[in-house]
């Protein structure tokens, strides 16, 4: 189990995170400078390493290839400043284009600091040198260290001496189950408790159980020791995919096992162990770990790549975390109140929905309520960059827009503070209601799963009173309708792109 938190000041060009992980500092340093064990979690999710070289000692050299989902690759390279066993690592890293000259380079100081069995891993990033190109991946560092640090989280889980293997009945050697089994973790701003209840009581799994875009049926859930569990999941496209579990174990508020079987309506099974852990953090938040274990390495495989079982695990999650914001009113990080989220699944690859939220000629085919037409649209697409467009409404009256951006990580994520505008570019407010919040810091996610893309859209006010949230969080119904009205335009776009 781990927990993380983060910072990241533009200004000095400086991240800090840190996370704590349920290991001990010597397996953590080790994972951190074995390159058998760095290759295995170094990079966003979905990218793999397959140079991965480390002459861990000062003045010793870096040399790691990244490869993306869609088989480019990145390299990077970096030399150690200083290394303290089992305390500290002090590197720089850098990297570099197609000539093999550096785009940027970071300095990276890594504290592991043990306390009762667990390490807390501290990460300072400071970049040193940048240049124009390198601007895009500095943008993206953020995300890339969180996930490459949730992947270090789930490769501890899986290496760990038998809490990542299984003990043979009459020896003392451990059988790694890591080849065979999918470990997924995330952190709820949400007390244990809460979490539990909203795991083991229907009227809460339906509202976020499965990918985006599915909904669940329940049939019957006795959660106890014995228990049957038969729910059908039904997906976007249409399809049933009917499931049937049976709990082993459950330990109030801590561990819930099950026996699972079930899969797509027609097609060939699935079946797995899965054990969900449930451990309190502090202030009241709640780390939640999955682990599922397959029969073998091979049936593992067939399932993540038929079923999208990583990525609609982390999904599953994400709506988990949502559905807790709903029912706790809380909110991420920053103020309070209800964020308003809305997703769509699009029938398109991820690059392309990409595409047509960052290229101008693009986004103004689409861009917009229904019955509007795009007088202007200008875009600088960098953080600190900005978004200003006019539209004409049917009536004939004039609404302008604005986005200023403050990360871009293509083609994952876009966050920017979306605000109503003037023809100069100025702020101003809702014209139809002074109530409404100036600032709406909003983010963008696309995640694709079998050539379609699930989009997200998340806002929250900024800045906000209290009556601005009220009037915000009441405006949710419209919202839905008007961003509806705009994602179908988005569909029929990207249907004729």
């Amino acid at each position: 189990m781990d927990a993380m938190s983060s910072s990241f000041e533009p200004a000095t060009r400086e991240l800090v995170l840190t996370r704590i992980f349920d290991a001990p500092r010597r397996l953590v340093f080790r994972a951190w400078t074995q390159p058998e064990h760095v290759a295995q979690w170094w990079g966003p999710h979905e990218f793999t390493n397959p140079v991965c070289e480390l002459d861990v000692r000062a003045s010793g050299a870096i040399r790691i290839d990244m490869r993306g989902p869609d088989g480019t690759v990145h390299p990077m390279t970096g030399i150690y400043r200083e290394v303290v066993e089992p305390e500290r690592l002090v590197f720089t890293s850098a990297a570099l284009d197609g000539s093999g000259r550096p785009l940027f380079e970071v300095l990276h100081t890594v504290t592991f600091a043990e306390r009762g069995g667990r390490t807390t891993v501290r990460v300072q990033s400071r970049v040193l040198m940048t240049t124009p190109a390198g601007a895009p991946y500095l943008a993206g560092m953020e995300a890339g260290w969180s996930q490459s640090l949730e992947r270090l989280g789930e490769h501890l889980v899986s290496t760990r001496g038998t809490s990542g293997g299984v003990m043979i009945a009459g020896t003392d050697r451990v059988a790694s189950t890591a080849d065979r089994e999918i470990v997924i973790s995330r952190d709820f701003d949400a007390p244990r408790e809460l979490v539990w209840e909203a795991w083991t009581t229907p009227e809460h799994v339906v509202q976020w159980w499965g990918p985006r875009g599915f909904t669940t049926t329940i049939e019957t859930m006795d959660v106890r020791p014995g228990g049957v569990w038969k729910h059908v999941m039904h997906g976007p496209d249409g399809t049933d995919y009917p499931n049937k579990s049976m709990f082993t174990e459950v330990v109030k508020a801590e561990r819930i096992a099950y026996s699972h079987g079930g899969g797509r309506t027609g097609a060939r099974g699935v079946s797995f162990e899965a054990t969900w852990t449930f451990d309190a953090l502090d202030r009241g938040a709640t780390s939640v770990t999955l682990r599922q274990i397959f029969r073998t390495a091979k049936e593992r495989d067939r399932i993540v790549k038929e079923y999208g079982a990583i990525e609609g695990g982390r999904q599953t999650l994400e709506r988990l975390d949502e559905h807790l914001r709903t029912v706790a009113g809380s909110t991420p990080a920053v103020g309070s109140g209800r964020d308003f989220v809305i997703t769509r699944v699009l029938d398109a690859p991820r690059e392309l929905v990409f595409k047509a939220w960052t290229q101008p000629e693009r986004m103004r085919e689409w861009w917009g309520p229904k019955g509007f037409s795009m007088l202007s649209l200008k875009l600088d697409l960098r953080p600190g960059g900005t978004l200003h467009y006019g539209m004409r409404a049917p009536n004939g009256s004039e609404m302008w827009g604005k986005f200023v951006y403050r990360e871009i990580a293509a083609p994952e994520r876009i966050v920017f503070v979306n605000s109503f505008s003037d023809e100069k570019g100025g702020l101003t407010r809702h014209p139809l209601s002074p109530s409404w919040p100036r600032e709406i810091l909003t983010t963008l996610t696309f995640t694709e799963h079998e050539g379609k893309t699930t989009l997200r859209l998340q806002g929250r006010p900024m800045n906000a009173t209290e009556e601005e949230r009220k009037v915000f969080e009441a405006g949710f119904t419209s919202m839905q309708q008007g961003f509806g009205g705009t994602l179908d335009q988005l569909a029929a776009y990207l249907a004729k792109a």
